[in-house]
């Protein structure tokens, strides 16, 4: 039985199908994740216009069979069209990376309002950003500082895996429990998705048989000690707690957070959100961040 359905939602992926035609994946806001097909879309006068282009932000009504996984797009209706996201490399990015992400790691028909939410947050938050330089400025050599786009696109990781029930714990040692201190570098485990202090992270590591923690430099921010653990500087625990637990709005200005300076490399930053997502999603939905990362290391 056929029956209609209207609905708040984003566009994630649009593709040409036959010669008039577009498969549209939404991400709606009652009904999670959704497989449309837009019949005509591609023709000059087509009824759906921008409204189910990339990134734009629509109402949508679509014919539901519950036996079937694609649905007929019957109207769209043009909410929000998110069009300076197309229009600098570095905003497109990031805008790709959140909404990828969204597209890969949720299943159809699975509602997240939370998620629905965050995405069209850091959307209009990337919009409302002025144009920066070029990304090869964006990190000056006297200076750490991630770039806003990258702090934008982690800081969007880390939420929405809290939202799909993976948030990492960042404030107490997931094997004692006791508050980390603020002074000490710590460990980032991914597999267990938390902070380690070094008195239980020397005792792991001697259990494991993984020898002595290797000598960092005051400079860099990570450094790995082992295939899950991550040692973290002050700093860089600093940042990532910014970014979880800071609005979208306020990482745009880098604003840093009241105890310390920004002071890890994007790129670390990144590799070790997506070290966490890896342990607890599917790997091979992050090979576009992996593709992204390894461009912003070449730059």
């Amino acid at each position: 039985m056929r029956r209609i359905v209207r609905s708040e939602a984003i566009c994630l992926r649009v593709r040409d199908y036959h010669e008039s035609s577009k498969l549209v994946t939404f991400f709606t806001l009652e009904r999670g994740k959704v497989n449309c097909l837009a019949k005509g879309a591609r023709r000059l006068r087509s009824r759906f216009g921008a409204a189910i282009d990339i990134f734009v932000q629509s109402r949508i009504i679509y014919y539901l069979r519950e036996t079937r996984d694609l649905y007929t797009l019957s109207d769209a209706e043009l909410v929000h069209s998110y069009s300076a996201l197309v229009q600098q490399t570095e905003r497109f990015l990031a805008a790709e990376q959140m909404s990828e992400f969204v597209l890969r790691v949720t299943q159809p028909h699975d509602p997240s309002p939370q998620l629905y939410r965050l995405l069209l947050n850091y959307l209009s938050t990337l919009e409302s950003f002025p144009p920066g330089p070029p990304s090869s400025d964006l990190t000056p050599p006297s200076s750490h500082y991630p770039s806003p786009y990258s702090a934008l696109v982690c800081s969007f990781l880390l939420k929405a895996a809290s939202f799909l029930g993976f948030r990492p714990e960042l404030r107490r040692c997931l094997i004692c429990r006791r508050p980390i201190e603020s002074q000490r570098p710590s460990y980032f485990d991914s597999g267990r998705g938390g902070i380690i202090c070094p008195r239980c992270a020397d005792e792991q590591k001697d259990t494991r048989k993984t020898g002595t923690v290797p000598r960092v430099e005051r400079s860099e921010g990570l450094s790995p000690v082992s295939a899950s653990l991550t040692r973290l500087e002050p700093a860089a625990l600093d940042t990532l707690a910014f970014l979880l637990y800071t609005p979208a709005a306020e990482i745009a200005t880098l604003a840093p957070p009241p105890s310390s300076s920004l002071l890890a490399p994007p790129s670390s930053l990144l590799d070790l959100v997506l070290g966490f997502l890896g342990h607890h999603f599917d790997p091979l939905v992050l090979n576009s961040f992996h593709w992204h990362a390894r461009l912003e290391r070449d730059a």
